[in-house]
């Protein structure tokens, strides 16, 4: 609807004899003030040197004109034609007939209000859809700030990106939370996605890990064999915490440790095989992270692979021009395109993380040809990627203005720091086991009469719901202050609260039975008319936030929906009338669609 009113006045504005203006359409906050409206009038004020309100009255007068037009089917438009006035009427007609009167609003707002109308036939159009209702059947543009192209159709999400032999933290769990709900959120909006995910697989955290396990009694990784994963897991931690201790503490000990990163890469049958059983605990432990929060991969990358094609690329570089050396070291100086100069290879002929990358981005692009690459990174990365995409479009011109980094913010708790070096980290496992239980304890509080399954279903969904909403409600960039008790409120602007809004419309709809949902030609009062207005904005805000890369917009939007639906629950009986029905059933699957874009599963029953 925003882009059909755009143009539609556009139209009006070349009408007016003004051209090449950009129109801006928004959705009104405040039902009294409309369902859409426009600044366009105070934007062109110093253009046509008139009071914005004027600018804002004549378009209405032209608007309420054209409206009149197509309403009366008597009216012959080929006289307005001959006249070379509203030639465009016909091209707006459909939107025109949806308006049912426009306001000018001080100091030069221009408020369209929509037809009872039209916003019933979009609760239809719900029905009709279902699971499909919200996405794109066109394109929409990524705002990637100038950086790279916003139109891009095949984009690959690369996210979640953990370490082997390191703890799996509550940052790795809102990376892959933020990278998961935009891959839906792209998805919806017309774009072809992959997904992928760069894991640290080779590096000096494994050789400190390795290091400690074939020298400290209390790290034997034989006391962990055949054990439940999580038990080798926190064992790996373990390893690692001692093995950077002494590695900090002892040049005899960094020396060796040194060593073993070396057999690492050379493949040495003297630490190789332990290598590998321990990288394979980790992959275990992380695809079992991702099955419970409903991720999957298109395909791994890891650092194991691109460490020799990276190295061959950097001394490529070299021979061009692109990378220089530098006592010993290879670097690419970035300080000649107002950036900082990086080590890509190091005095000893080992790639670093830099030169891996080198590796990394050819090989994407050869096997999956993106348009685009978002890479889903911390904050303190954005002057490496920087630099690294700049070596990467003067080594790679052809795929050159490809990459974007998105920025996700630090996670902490309210109280307590994180440090997988010294042990002291949050496991991402530990915060959703930890939700888990909160929602267990609020069931038993409740006295429900679920069957031990039923609780089980409710307490995990539950969990992940609330702790994805509480990293998705924020924007993507910001820092979170993690607090359990409020992410598993089933009141409030949580997880839960969205999860227990479905369940209601659900048991509202299992209570109507075999009432048949339809809008008709009812008169809506004020709950209703606020709801279906709300619900006739879901496809317009799944694109804002896939448009901006903000899952948080669809996150507001869900709580005021489902705060509407139970405020409309509170004042109506439902079960007995078809349109309310409709309504409910409309609400119930526009949640279930929106917290699907979240990366969150409903429950049926809460």
């Amino acid at each position: 609807m925003k882009q059909r009113l755009q143009q539609l006045f556009i139209s009006i504005l070349s009408e007016m004899g003004v051209t090449g203006v950009a129109v801006d359409v928004v959705i009104s906050e405040d039902a009294g003030h409309g369902d859409y409206t426009t600044n366009t009038a105070m934007k062109l004020a110093k253009q046509l040197k008139k009071p914005p309100m004027d600018i804002a009255l004549q378009v209405k007068s032209i608007l309420e004109e054209a409206i009149s037009l197509v309403s009366h089917e008597s009216v012959d438009q080929n006289i307005h034609k001959k006249d070379q006035k509203y030639t465009w009427l016909s091209n707006h007609s459909l939107v025109l007939q949806d308006i049912s009167k426009v306001e000018v609003a001080s100091p030069g707002f221009i408020n369209i209000f929509l037809t009872e109308a039209s916003l019933s036939n979009r609760v239809s159009q719900v029905l009709k859809e279902g699971g499909s209702f919200g996405a794109s059947q066109t394109l929409v543009s990524i705002d990637l700030h100038g950086e790279a192209d916003g139109n891009a159709h095949k984009i690959m999400v690369e996210f979640a990106h953990p370490n082997t032999h390191k703890a799996f933290h509550i940052g790795h769990l809102r990376n892959i939370t933020t990278g998961e709900s935009l891959v839906r959120l792209l998805e919806a909006s017309g774009h072809e996605v992959v997904r992928a995910n760069y894991q640290g697989d080779v590096g000096m955290h494994i050789a400190k890990c390795l290091w400690a396990m074939t020298n400290l009694t209390e790290c034997d990784p034989a006391s962990v064999r055949g054990k439940d994963i999580h038990i080798r897991v926190e064992f790996l931690g373990k390893a690692y915490a001692a093995g950077s201790t002494k590695y900090e503490s002892d040049e005899t000990v960094k020396k060796a440790t040194g060593e073993i990163n070396k057999q690492i890469y050379a493949k040495d049958p003297s630490i190789y095989p332990l290598y590998q059983e321990t990288r394979a605990w980790s992959l275990e432990y992380f695809e079992g992270i991702y099955k419970r929060v409903n991720t999957h991969y298109d395909r791994f990358y890891f650092e194991s692979e691109t460490y020799e094609s990276g190295k061959e690329n950097v001394l490529v570089g070299l021979k061009n021009g692109i990378f220089e050396k530098s006592d010993g070291a290879i670097i690419f100086p970035g300080e000649k395109y107002g950036l900082h100069n990086r080590v890509f290879i190091t005095s000893e002929g080992n790639a670093t993380y830099e030169g891996k990358d080198m590796g990394l981005a050819p090989l994407q692009h050869s096997e999956y040809h993106p348009d685009l690459i978002l890479h889903v990174l911390g904050p303190e990365q954005y002057s490496y990627t920087r630099v690294i995409f700049k070596a990467m479009d003067l080594l790679f011109p052809e795929t050159a203005n490809r990459q974007f980094h998105k920025t996700y913010g630090w996670v902490k708790l309210k109280h307590g720091k994180m440090s997988s070096r010294t042990g002291q980290v949050v496991l991402g496992e530990w915060l959703l086991d930890e939700a888990k239980k909160s929602i267990y304890e609020i069931l038993k509080q409740n006295n429900s009469d679920y069957t031990k399954e039923d609780q089980e279903e409710i307490a995990e969904k539950g969990a992940v719901a609330a702790v994805k909403y509480a990293f998705l409600r924020v924007g993507t960039d910001q820092e979170i202050a993690f607090d359990i008790k409020e992410s598993v409120s089933f009141d409030g602007d949580s997880g839960p609260y969205l999860l227990y809004s479905y369940a209601r419309c659900k048991s509202v709809l299992k209570k109507a039975g075999n009432v048949l949902p339809s809008m008709g030609d009812t008169a809506l009062n004020t709950e209703e008319r606020l709801l279906t207005r709300l619900i006739h904005f879901y496809p317009e805000i799944v694109a804002d936030a896939a448009h901006s890369l903000s899952p948080n917009i669809l996150c507001t939007y869900l709580f005021r929906l489902a705060a509407l639906f139970n405020m409309f629950y509170q004042k109506h009986p439902i079960a007995s009338a078809p349109h309310r029905v409709a309504l409910t059933a409309a609400t119930a699957q526009v949640l279930k669609n929106g917290l699907h874009l979240l990366g969150i599963t409903t429950v049926e029953r809460m």
